[in-house]
């Protein structure tokens, strides 16, 4: 959580954009979010990708995806499956890997069946007894 005292047009974006920068330097690996609603922070997401460090911009805690309950990660998933230019996994195993990719890695396995087990509910997949994927979107 990064707050300044600092007022003026873009105090907290620059004070932000440093912060992450430190951070950066302490952890090379990690992955940076920034919550808000300025657009703004966009160019900054952007750069920030362009030079190989893991940055987003979400309006909300309940939009990043290792924060997700189980109804909200379904309902993200799916929302990327109706992508059409996601690539969909044809097989079980390959769709656990994209849902982990998804999550950063974070998800327990229970959480993972889980989460596979909601898609299946909302009659979003079927997994074959072959471990194909079946799409109904």
């Amino acid at each position: 959580m990064v707050e300044t005292g600092c007022s003026g047009k873009n105090a907290l974006d620059l004070v932000l954009a440093s912060c992450v920068g430190e951070a950066k330097n302490a952890d090379p690996h990690g992955y940076f979010h920034i919550l808000s609603k300025d657009k703004d922070f966009d160019a900054l997401v952007a750069h920030y990708k362009t030079n190989d460090l893991l940055a987003a911009r979400h309006k909300s805690f309940s939009e990043i995806p290792v924060l997700m309950n189980k109804a909200e990660r379904v309902k993200f998933i799916v929302t990327r499956f109706q992508s059409k230019q996601v690539t969909r996994a044809k097989k079980r195993a390959k769709l656990e890997s994209q849902i982990q990719a998804l999550f950063g890695k974070a998800l327990s396995e229970p959480e993972l069946q889980d989460t596979i087990n909601g898609l299946i509910a909302v009659k979003a997949i079927e997994i074959a007894a072959t471990d194909e994927v079946i799409y109904k979107l």
